[in-house]
């Protein structure tokens, strides 16, 4: 087995501000370090806490605040690593998407242990004979003991910021996520809600970051994603997500994710690695 590609990276921020939402092809893994801020994850609110772990499936919507001093251990992994590392006993796979977003306030000891794994991997090794073989172990070794965290009966419950104005506006989100395929517009959204067009815009960007109209672009072209593994067609795929026009569909989808739907969905049915891609999207270490 060759060396599986991961990414892993320490990120120290002062403040953090994530500028436009996020999503990649990769899990991630965050060990956070330090509390202050808050990140909306899918349609959940989570506040950023010392020793807080999250485990979150691939392609999960996603933005980050902090006005605080903000670090992180960041560990980014394809799902077929998972997929090779997996057992008839132990799925890692299934586990993972089973739950989708996975959250745990770890204790003193937990962290120090779960830390000291981050920082061997960290470190890296020369390439010398059995040194790939090494890492491979060490990179096994943080998998299985962040599964295993999440396996544990004491499994905290997930930490959310909850405000007046998240509180408000959880049902949008909600409708948005169930009714994606639908024509929604800022009018329709606030007819249906009983509120205030500019007032919905305020609150809506406050409590998570994004302009509703972002929010759903972006859950179209993560549903469109969906889709497109599936062999349907590029253009039966716009149509179902909401968009009326192919063209418009084509073009937002290569923005946000960097390659265009038909290439997006051959790339998959042929097996090979969809890469991450930079334009529309953060680089990998900025969560």
């Amino acid at each position: 087995m060759d060396l599986p590609r991961y990414q892993l990276s320490l990120n120290v921020d002062d403040t953090w501000q994530m500028d436009r939402p996020h999503f990649h092809e990769d899990i991630e893994i965050l060990l956070s370090l330090s509390a202050g801020g808050n990140f909306l994850i899918g349609n959940e609110l989570y506040s950023i806490e010392e020793r807080s772990l999250f485990l979150f499936n691939e392609a999960t919507l996603h933005k980050s605040v902090s006005n605080f001093a903000y670090t992180r251990y960041v560990l980014h992994l394809s799902p077929r690593v998972l997929q090779e590392f997996s057992t008839q006993q132990s799925d890692l796979i299934s586990f993972l998407r089973k739950r989708k977003v996975r959250n745990k306030i770890l204790n003193k000891e937990q962290t120090a242990e779960l830390l000291q794994k981050f920082q061997r991997l960290e470190k890296g090794h020369a390439p010398d004979f059995c040194s790939d073989i090494q890492e491979l172990v060490l990179l096994l070794d943080l998998l299985t003991s962040v599964f295993v965290l999440f396996e544990t009966p004491d499994e905290g419950v997930p930490v959310r910021k909850i405000n007046q104005d998240f509180t408000s506006i959880t049902p949008i989100l909600n409708y948005i996520q169930e009714n994606i395929s639908e024509p929604l517009t800022l009018d329709d959204l606030a007819d249906r809600f009983f509120i205030n067009k500019y007032h919905m815009c305020h609150i809506f960007k406050e409590a998570t970051g994004f302009s509703v109209m972002e929010y759903i672009i972006n859950c179209r072209i993560l549903k469109a994603r969906e889709l497109l593994r599936q062999g349907l067609r590029v253009q039966d795929v716009g149509e179902r997500v909401g968009f009326q026009n192919n063209a418009h569909f084509i073009r937002t989808f290569s923005n946000l994710t960097g390659i265009s739907p038909k290439r997006y969905a051959n790339e998959y049915l042929a097996g090979d690695k969809v890469e991450d891609r930079k334009k529309g999207m953060e680089d990998s270490a900025d969560f």
